[in-house]
């Protein structure tokens, strides 16, 4: 496999995280604080405001503003802000967590789409990538990363470290 082909693949791992996630995590309950919320049952809004701190399993977002959307099906969309707004999660049959900063992170349950805009970080444990936008599409295991943030204008940039290559038997 080229050099090339190896960074793909290793940057599309690093950003998996909606499909890497801990599964057990959709199952537990979502805590909430903040310190105000306005909710809007009529079409189905919470706006959480103020210190948010959201928490589901291993899960973790702080963010100044969170704002939850739920239509008919009960899928759920949201949109969390910050400056920056952070995410912890546990990567399935890991012992590692994906972090991800950026100034907003929208998510989309119906599309299985993770987007992070504005001076996007992501990281799972040594890997790095940054960039102004990056996006995830699990359903099509793809990504996208735009330049224009993260310390470097107009370009994405990726840290990648080897993995430890097993060792031949004598």
């Amino acid at each position: 496999m080229n050099k090339r082909a190896n960074i793909l693949l290793l940057t599309l791992l690093l950003v998996s995280l909606p499909a890497l996630a801990e599964k057990a995590d959709k199952g537990k309950p979502i805590n909430i604080e903040a310190d105000s919320v306005h909710m809007d049952e009529a079409n189905k809004v919470a706006v959480y405001d103020g210190h948010v701190v959201l928490t589901q399993g291993t899960l973790t977002i702080n963010a100044e503003r969170i704002e939850i959307r739920q239509d008919d099906a009960g899928l759920t969309s949201g949109e969390a802000q910050g400056n920056p707004t952070h995410f912890r999660q546990k990567v399935e049959g890991k012992n590692e967590y994906a972090e991800g900063w950026a100034k907003r992170i929208e998510y989309d349950s119906r599309a299985d789409k993770l987007r992070l805009v504005g001076e996007a970080h992501l990281k799972r444990g040594e890997d790095e990538l940054r960039g102004n936008i990056i996006t995830y599409d699990a359903k099509s295991a793809s990504y996208q990363a735009q330049g224009g943030g993260g310390g470097t204008p107009g370009r994405v940039r990726a840290v990648i470290h080897p993995k430890a290559q097993p060792t031949a038997k004598p």
